[in-house]
């Protein structure tokens, strides 16, 4: 996922959480805030709670791998922070692809 496409500073994380609207799913929660300006982009949160460093630097890969391919999908100008719940890391790839598919279109932003 390219750089601009990212949220990385803390203040924006903490705008979105208080701003956004939450979808939830048995491994994700997906919140949105479409109050952003004129860019799409995504932050990506792991608790530890998820596992070990190793568990969740792979958890994060697979979601920005999964969110670079949507990102190019979404209809509409937002700021969306996915986050990762602890049962996240026993699933595989395709679990993982379709939580935040469903999540995108509970929310409304990928294009049919």
């Amino acid at each position: 996922m390219k750089r601009k496409h990212r949220i990385t500073r803390a203040n924006d994380f903490k705008r979105v959480r208080q701003n956004g609207k939450a979808y939830t799913h048995p491994l994700v929660v997906i919140v949105v805030s479409k109050e952003s300006g004129d860019e799409k982009r995504i932050g990506i949160i792991v608790g530890k709670a998820v596992g070990n460093a190793v568990m969740r630097n792979l958890v994060k890969r697979r979601i920005r791998s999964i969110a670079d391919e949507f990102i190019q999908q979404c209809n509409r100008n937002a700021e969306i922070l996915i986050i990762a719940k602890p049962p996240i890391a026993s699933a595989d790839f395709t679990q993982i692809r379709q939580a935040l598919l469903d999540g995108m279109q509970k929310a409304e932003l990928l294009l049919d």
